[in-house]
């Protein structure tokens, strides 16, 4: 009987973390004042058969997007900085959300940080398309 209980309070535990692992980086969209709608513009339902090319555009367009938040606020304070200049701790930072959020999410979240003038370090850039890829 004690097992029992054990093995059911142990189910709970683990139902527990998981649901808080799910929760960790689901997108909240918070309000901008002042946005600039971007201009919506018809590519069609195909690729053009560039997908880096395609890829890079679509991120390029997200800057004019409302932002989205993945409950990484903390990444805010880097907001501005270059790509090449974020040392290893801070790179991890990012590695850290990019690998805890769903796959179906990075794209979503690459085109919010950018939307937020945030730039993906360098180290991290092969990694996230490699993700894209995958998709």
């Amino acid at each position: 009987m004690t097992g029992d209980i054990i093995f059911v309070i142990a189910v709970l535990v683990a139902l527990s973390v998981l649901y808080m692992f799910g929760r960790r980086h689901k997108p909240v969209v918070k309000e901008s004042i002042g946005e600039i709608q971007p201009k919506q513009t018809d590519h069609g339902t195909e690729c053009c058969g560039k997908h880096a090319v395609c890829e890079k555009q679509k991120l390029a367009e997200a800057r004019m997007r409302q932002a989205q938040y993945f409950d990484d606020e903390e990444l805010d304070r880097f907001t501005g900085r270059q790509a090449d200049e974020y040392d290893d701790d801070e790179v991890e930072e990012f590695r850290y959300v990019m690998y805890t959020m769903q796959t179906d999410e990075v794209r979503e979240w690459l085109e919010c940080i950018q939307a937020r003038n945030i730039e993906l370090p360098d180290q991290l850039k092969e990694e996230a398309y490699s993700i894209l890829n995958g998709q």
